[in-house]
């Protein structure tokens, strides 16, 4: 999700020099706060106008914050790997004044717009000027009701760090800096707790509602070698993409759906209603550095296994980097899990809601098997499938897979639909 970040998310600050702080701006319903994923520019160093500073991952997505001034970083108020509230500062740029005059005469009573942050450093400066602490870190203190010069601080030049503050919350109302131990020739293991991550969130809220879904379980067992040496073929004129037999079990799926088009619904107004799709939006998960996501390949019954390969690159090669975006995992139809990739044979998938049916395919394996009275080894795919059972039955479920193993196992009359 890239964000056009424009100049009403900065606040003015009250310094001569033109101060502004950025403000961690909404970037959608529900999100309350971002994870900091990398920093492309240090305090000191000059940036351009729509300039990248900043890349951070909310659940729903990949966000890039941009400058929308020429100037100068001050200040991170963040670090790669931590969490950021939403309406709390994200970096101090420096500008100039002449370049970017303020609009218009700014009077007293707009002092009331600046930044609760930078209100409480400025009237916090005065009694307790040697105090070192960021702008967030103050306006906790202030919420609370704490004198922020009566916290022990452990921080470099004597800053009070976030830590001190909570610790001091925490504590009695004596409390002394931690003291390091000292350095023994073993250490004992203690646990360790971590925060999720946006996208272990998602996850967390995706397979909460999925509980709710009571799931069929249907397995079968797909031959592949005419598909194998068919793609064995292609391949040899195949230069500009990888292809997988993924794009082939896609596109399948997208043209059993014609004969069984209730696998591509979802429920509508509370359950009362489905709608069946038109687009076939086919979803699959992919391993990720943020994390397992779930991004989708729009239309496919209007793409040729080709176009599905070269999209399903575009979109590893996002997930590869961090930068999905909320428009590519959001609009799935129906979905395919491939972890035959890492291993296993047979799995039980679990349903993404608003879906209804979800394939998880297995390790390709060989099989020897009796053949006019000949053993012959078999190349085979296990596949594993959960469906809604409150929209799908299992007859259904069981005549949808047929049809999308008939095409795989004879792919030759995949070339009567294709466009």
């Amino acid at each position: 999700m890239l964000l056009n970040i424009g100049r009403r998310f900065f606040r003015r600050s009250s310094l001569l020099n033109r101060l502004e702080t950025f403000i961690i701006p909404q970037p959608g319903e529900g999100i309350a706060e971002v994870e900091i994923q990398h920093w492309l520019i240090k305090p000191g160093e000059s940036v351009k106008e729509f300039q990248v500073l900043c890349e951070a991952r909310s659940d729903k997505g990949f966000i890039e914050y941009k400058s929308p001034y020429d100037g100068t970083i001050t200040e991170h108020f963040y670090n790669a790997n931590q969490m950021a509230p939403i309406g709390a500062p994200l970096f101090k740029i420096e500008i100039d004044d002449k370049k970017y005059p303020p609009k218009g005469n700014i009077k007293k009573e707009e002092d009331t717009e600046t930044p609760k942050e930078e209100q409480l450093e400025e009237s916090t400066s005065k009694t307790h000027s040697k105090v070192l602490a960021t702008p967030a870190v103050r306006f906790l203190a202030k919420q609370k009701g704490i004198d922020i010069s009566t916290i022990p601080s452990t921080g470099k030049d004597g800053r009070v760090l976030k830590e001190d503050l909570l610790r001091y919350l925490e504590g009695p109302s004596h409390v002394t800096p931690p003291v390091r131990p000292a350095t023994v020739a073993s250490v004992e293991a203690k646990d360790k707790v971590v925060k999720l991550s946006p996208i272990q969130k998602g996850m967390f809220k995706a397979m909460t509602e999925a509980l709710a879904i009571p799931h069929l379980t249907y397995c079968e067992d797909i031959y592949m070698d005419t598909l194998i040496e068919l793609r064995k073929m292609i391949k040899t004129s195949l230069t500009d993409v990888k292809l997988t037999f993924m794009p082939f079990f896609i596109k399948a799926m997208s043209l059993a759906l014609y004969d069984f088009p209730i696998a591509n619904s979802s429920f509508i107004n509370n359950n009362t209603e489905f709608v069946m799709k038109s687009s076939h939006n086919v979803s699959f998960a992919m391993d990720s550095r943020a994390g397992l996501i779930v991004p989708n390949i729009k239309n496919c019954q209007n793409l040729s296994i080709y176009e599905i390969a070269v999209e399903m690159a575009r979109l590893q090669e996002l997930g590869s980097q961090g930068k999905i975006n909320q428009a590519d995992l959001e609009g799935g139809t129906i979905c395919l899990s491939n972890i035959g990739t890492i291993g296993g044979t047979y799995t039980a998938p679990i349903i993404m809601t608003p879906q209804v049916l979800i394939g998880g395919l297995g390790a390709i394996r060989p099989r020897l098997e009796r053949n006019k009275g000949e053993f012959v080894e078999r190349q085979v795919l296990g596949s594993s499938w959960s469906a809604d059972h409150r929209l799908l039955d299992g007859a259904t479920v069981a005549r949808f897979v047929a049809r999308w193993k008939e095409l795989l196992e004879n792919p030759s009359l995949m070339l009567l639909h294709l466009k």
